[in-house]
């Protein structure tokens, strides 16, 4: 039976808080398969592609198709980056109460980020090679960056406050972030993508 009118509309709106509880739940168990270091990346670009595809698409085999397409190459595409952070952190820790503190925290602000777009973009992007989708990410981050920048404090916010509702940070946050990613790129990438070869060559 098709829905009409404002019990659509209702229907929409009460369908899509389940729905993304639903790729949170998918995103905890890709992360247990993956014995969580291995299955982050995997993990969290396949909740990317499940949100892309504004739920046209059966949301369990869509999440489990793309965990195991990028179970090996997302430790590149997206674990290498996330274990940079690791880098990063160890850094700001260690130049605490120093002249350098403030410019390494503007650093990881930025370069966090850049990372929370950069599922979003290796899904829109994912015939491209890695490096290609890096640079894109870049891109699309700093290219207009009052967006990004103000879409990560909306999310981040809204992650402390649910940090206070454990549950609701569980069911929620995982998807809302990558929703928020999702529209965020898709919204940057319509606008054009720049040319990231040199001389016909690829990027290396």
């Amino acid at each position: 039976m098709e829905l009409t009118g404002r019990t659509a509309i209702l229907y929409r709106w009460l369908d899509w808080p389940l729905r993304l509880a639903l790729v949170s739940v998918l995103w905890i168990l890709g992360v247990v398969a993956g014995a969580v270091v291995v299955g982050i990346a995997p993990s969290t670009l396949a909740a990317h592609r499940v949100i892309s595809t504004s739920f046209d698409a059966p949301v369990w085999s869509t999440f489990w198709s793309g965990w195991r397409e990028w179970l090996v190459r997302g430790q590149v595409v997206l674990g290498l980056p996330l274990a940079t952070v690791w880098v990063l952190g160890f850094y700001l820790t260690v130049a605490r109460q120093t002249v350098m503190a403030v410019p390494l925290s503007l650093v990881l602000l930025g370069y966090l980020v850049t990372l929370w777009l950069l599922p979003a973009v290796a899904v829109a992007a994912e015939s491209r090679r890695t490096t290609e989708i890096w640079l894109l990410t870049i891109h699309v981050a700093w290219r207009r960056p009052v967006v990004p920048v103000a879409a990560a404090i909306v999310l981040l916010a809204a992650g402390v406050g649910a940090w206070y509702v454990v549950p609701a940070a569980l069911l929620f946050g995982p998807a809302a972030a990558a929703l928020g990613a999702v529209l965020v790129s898709s919204r940057l990438l319509t606008r054009g993508t720049p040319d990231l070869t040199r001389s016909g060559q690829p990027v290396r």
